[in-house]
This record gives C-alpha cells, sequence and structure tokens, in this order.
C-alpha cells in the first residue's frame, strides 16, 4: 500500500508555514496540511484510511503537538485512530457542533446512515472552549466557523501566510479553479456557501486551499465571477 501511495502523493509547501500533503485519488484528490511554527508541528485534517500510514512514514516529522479537524466526515478524520496510536493521545481539536455525528448518536444530516467509524466525544477538545485558544495561538492559526457543509465544519487562518486552509468549504479543480462543495455530501448549501462567501468577503487578500483540489488564489473574484454560485445562494 505505501508504494500506490507514493505515486499517489504530492508533497506542496503552499506558504511559508503550511505543507500540504495532496493524494490524488483519480477521481478526486484528499488533502491534509502540516502547519509548522517555531520548530513545533501541527496537523490539520487526518485524510482517508491508509494516507495516514503513508503519512506517517514517508511524510510527517516524528512529534506532532496537536491535530485541528475541519470537519468529521470520513475522507477528513479516519487516519486520527492511527495517529493517536502512532504519536499518542494527541489533543484533537473539533467544532461542538460536530460531535453528535462522529460520536454515532445520529448521522449527518441528509445520511441515512450513522458513521461507520465511532469515536468518543471525550477523545475531542472542542473548539470552542478556552482550552482550545492556546493550541491556535501556538499554531499561529485562527478558527473560522464555516458551517453548511456539515454543522460543525470549520476552516483555519493563518494570518502570517495570509492563507486559508478551508476543508470542504469549497472543492477546486487540480489546477485552481473554484467550485461549490460536493453537493451530495454537503448538509446545506445555501449554508455553507454563505459561510464560504462571508470568510472570502473578511480576507479577501489570503490564498485559498482546499481538500479536494489546488489552491484558488483571489478567490473573492473567482466566487463573485462564477455564475455556478449564482443560483445556490440564499
Amino acid at each position: 500500500m505505501s508504494v500506490i501511495y507514493r505515486f499517489l502523493t504530492r508533497e506542496k509547501q503552499i506558504s511559508p508555514h503550511v505543507k500540504k500533503f495532496e493524494f490524488d485519488l483519480g477521481i478526486l484528490v484528499v488533502s491534509m496540511w502540516l502547519v509548522e511554527k517555531a520548530g513545533r508541528f501541527y496537523l490539520i485534517d487526518t485524510g482517508m484510511r491508509g494516507m495516514e500510514k503513508y503519512a506517517v512514514q514517508y511524510l510527517l516529522p516524528q512529534k506532532i503537538e496537536a491535530i485541528f479537524l475541519t470537519h468529521g466526515h470520513s475522507d477528513h478524520i479516519s487516519g486520527l485512530p492511527y495517529l493517536k496510536q502512532h504519536f499518542g493521545d494527541l489533543p484533537t481539536l473539533i467544532s461542538e457542533k460536530e460531535l453528535p455525528y462522529i460520536s454515532g448518536q445520529e448521522p449527518f444530516p441528509n445520511r441515512k446512515h450513522r458513521e461507520k467509524l465511532i469515536f468518543e466525544s471525550s477523545d475531542f477538545m472542542i473548539l470552542e472552549s478556552p482550552e482550545a485558544d492556546r493550541f491556535l495561538r501556538e499554531a499561529g492559526l485562527k478558527v473560522l466557523f464555516s458551517p453548511g457543509h456539515s454543522p460543525g465544519h470549520v476552516s483555519y487562518y493563518h494570518e502570517e501566510d495570509q492563507l486559508i486552509i478551508a476543508g470542504d468549504l469549497f472543492t477546486a479543480t487540480r489546477g485552481g479553479s473554484l467550485r461549490p462543495p460536493m453537493k451530495q455530501y454537503t448538509a446545506d448549501m445555501k449554508q455553507a456557501l454563505a459561510s464560504g462567501q462571508a470568510i472570502l468577503q473578511a480576507y479577501p487578500e489570503a490564498v485559498l486551499s482546499v481538500c479536494h483540489g489546488g489552491e484558488v488564489q483571489c478567490a473573492l473574484q473567482a466566487f463573485e465571477a462564477a455564475t455556478g454560485f449564482k443560483g445556490l445562494l440564499p
């Protein structure tokens, strides 16, 4: 499996402090991000199962301080059990609004079935808590609550690098053309695009980095110019 991922993986330095690992599965790209500050490392999202083992072997440093999650969908959280086994009981931060779904209490909105991979709510530090602020400051990140794709979806803003690590707030082509989030996996498309629009308006100079696709330059202008978004907005 490691040999396969070696051919599928691209490591990109997308800003001075952030690397992006893209796993190109053909039908889509699935990504995770490594943030460095003062010699300490933080991981954003964990990818699909199998990716994390390749990442540990070939991509990640020997020590990770914390894991930040954009949301609880399986292609963002499935690597977490192995990473905690390898690195130890890492602080893992997620929005409180994702807990009912990743703990198996109920399915994500617009889905018929509960998640197959279930976690204990106590395994997580919630981003809405004062305790989360310390880890965010240490990593040089600001959490941007961006519900819609899932109820507790968040993005992360790296102010020094002017970079938005956006999870599934949007998708993009491999060449960086902006696209809406995947409709079949989005709980509330109008809310998701309203969240995305508000973030792009607040940080118009930032580069947008999404899980499924390449980096988007001038994302606000792309959003405002894209006729494909017009009928989906509230």
